[in-house]
């Protein structure tokens, strides 16, 4: 008797012994007592042995109030993090824990992985544990001696999840491919500020949503977040043959295959939002210009004023060499891109010239959200005039003319400053040759895909692996890289996103083709030489009166049948 009173004390001992080990020691806790559901075991279950990539993931949980993940599939990340919340609900008092994901289907059967887990606790650890007092679709609730309970519940990533909740950990799983992200995340985010944690895992979808914002600034440390990358390399259950095969499944929808097989971050986001430049050169390999300024024109005319870095404030034009190492001897092309200039929306430009090989080069940009339209004509004005190359009494001045601002401006600078070398469109050969009646850069359905194609030609890499054209600057690359395919077969950024510099790069690369030719041949734009008309653009026009006309028959059609409805109803009502 004395024995068996022995051994059970020897054993009452080892249970606390290996309870206090398990409080302590997550990683210990899961290598030890969790299983998990296995297709591969015969019994349906096997013990979660964590990967090198999980035993950093946990540390990050640990050590960090805010991670995002960003992964391949079959990693298993959001396997541990059930694991993390149930170490939290059995070890931490007074944990709330909110596991939400794209659907209430999906967030269910993460809760149904911790409930998984739980049941196959050892009956000692259950006994010593926090007693399971409640257990339903959408909620565990667990209850200690002193009365206060741990809670782990599942929500649908919807506006409203989790709303009036203080969370102890929120985990959103897939949040990228949630319907809407943003009011998912001004809604949660709240729920941690007493303290509590938030884990982000998800896929990409693109590099224009929320979830790659966070991802990208946290891997930058502008923001509070750790930011965790894991390639498909790192799952022990693909390899490259199987890799290659499922690369060709996809091959319909490649932007699938990238957003679940992704070997980098940048591969990920791009590749997975439809992208319509399939490759662009590395971030690293495109940084800022260097040097920030302003223009400011005196009695010797226009001036670049480059900004002290001991100011902190970094003007709108930014060049890439200082003005004294830029060859004056060469010709120049200035696109823009007009904007109303508040808010969001950017009033872009870019400076091009080509080099003697025939290699289009950026020279500079203007990038601003804080300027008038009517201050903007005047920046125009001095930047086409700074930039005066040979035989050219100003840089050719495109404007991207779509209507509204871009007419504006165009007025101004004819008008007002007498701009002497203001662009008129030249289109593709034709029997016609005749160039465009108005200023100015038209962008519509039959130019747009000119202007981005060949913007995707010069791009593309060289045979060294360079892109074609020289100076892609960050700016440029990051509205490349979320310029996408709409379903409906045009381009555009993704929601959320901007093009103003795309659409600045891309008409002044394609001017600058069309129309500059070998430096000192002959001269670029209209001034002294009309130039080659190839094109006439009356067929735009017609389409555009047949438009106006077919709408102004349908509205006469839709006020004729209401009239008709209308004396019915008053005759049937007797009036």
């Amino acid at each position: 008797m004395a024995s068996a009173t022995i051994v059970t004390e020897l054993e009452r001992l080892w249970y606390e012994m290996e309870w206090r080990k398990c409080a302590a020691d997550p990683e210990y806790f899961i290598r030890t007592y969790i299983w998990i559901e296995s297709e591969r075991d015969p019994r349906g279950r096997e013990p979660f042995g964590l990967w090198d990539y999980q035993e950093k993931a946990l540390d990050a949980y640990l050590g960090n109030r805010f991670v995002v993940i960003l992964k391949a599939r079959q990693l298993g990340f959001t396997t541990l993090a059930m694991a993390y919340a149930l170490w939290q609900c059995l070890f931490k008092p007074r944990a709330n824990i909110l596991l939400i994901s794209k659907s209430q289907d999906s967030a269910d059967k993460n809760l149904g992985m911790a409930r998984f887990m739980y049941s196959f606790l050892p009956e000692w650890m259950k006994a010593r544990g926090p007693e399971l007092d409640g257990d339903a679709a959408k909620q565990m609730i667990f209850k200690f001696m002193d009365g206060s309970n741990n809670r782990l519940k599942s929500f649908a990533g919807t506006k409203t999840a989790g709303a009036g909740e203080t969370a102890s950990l929120v985990i959103l799983d897939e949040f990228a491919l949630m319907e809407d992200p943003a009011n998912t995340y001004r809604t949660i985010k709240p729920t941690t500020d007493a303290g509590g944690k938030l884990i982000i895992i998800s896929t990409a979808r693109g590099g224009s949503n929320l979830f790659a914002k966070i991802y990208r600034e946290g891997k930058r440390g502008l923001n509070e977040f750790h930011s965790i990358f894991e390639p498909w390399m790192s799952s022990r259950l693909i390899t490259e043959e199987q890799y290659e095969l499922k690369k060709r499944e996809f091959v319909a929808e490649p932007w699938l295959f990238f957003a679940e097989y992704p070997s980098t971050d940048d591969e990920a986001f791009r590749e997975s939002g439809r992208p319509r430049f399939a490759w662009l050169p590395a971030e690293e390999e495109c940084p800022d210009f260097p040097y920030h300024g302003q223009l400011d024109e005196g009695p010797a005319g226009v001036d670049f004023v480059i900004d002290s870095e001991m100011d902190g404030y970094r003007g709108p034009l930014a060049l890439v060499y200082p003005p004294n190492e830029i060859d004056w001897n060469s010709q120049f092309v200035v696109a823009a891109d007009p904007s109303l200039g508040v808010g969001g929306d950017y009033s872009a430009a870019h400076v091009f010239t080509m080099l003697p090989d025939g290699t289009p080069e950026i020279l500079a940009y203007y990038h601003s959200n804080t300027i008038e339209p009517a201050d903007w004509a005047q920046e125009l004005d001095m930047l086409g005039r700074y930039f005066t190359g040979v035989n050219q009494p100003a840089a050719l001045m495109v404007i991207e003319n779509a209507g509204g601002v871009g007419v504006s401006i165009i007025d101004k600078l004819r008008n007002q400053t007498n701009y002497p070398n203001l662009y008129r469109y030249l289109p593709p050969v034709s029997a016609r040759r005749k160039r465009a009646p108005v200023f100015g850069f038209p962008t519509t359905k039959q130019t747009k895909p000119l202007i981005i194609n060949r913007l995707a030609e010069w791009i593309a890499p060289d045979e060294a692996g360079q892109c074609k054209m020289l100076n892609v600057h960050e700016k440029l690359r990051e509205e490349l890289s979320t310029y996408v395919r709409r379903e409906n077969g045009t381009t555009a950024a993704d929601v959320g996103c901007h093009d103003d510099m795309v659409m600045s790069a891309a008409i002044g690369l394609y001017v600058l083709l069309e129309e500059l030719n070998p430096v000192g041949e002959t001269f670029i734009g209209e001034v002294g030489q009309p130039g080659t008309f190839r094109l006439d653009l009356s067929p735009l026009y017609r389409e555009v009166e047949m438009i106006r006309r077919v709408e102004a028959k349908a509205d006469r059609r839709f006020w004729a049948d209401h009239r008709r409805r209308t004396r019915r109803t008053r005759r049937n009502n007797g009036y």
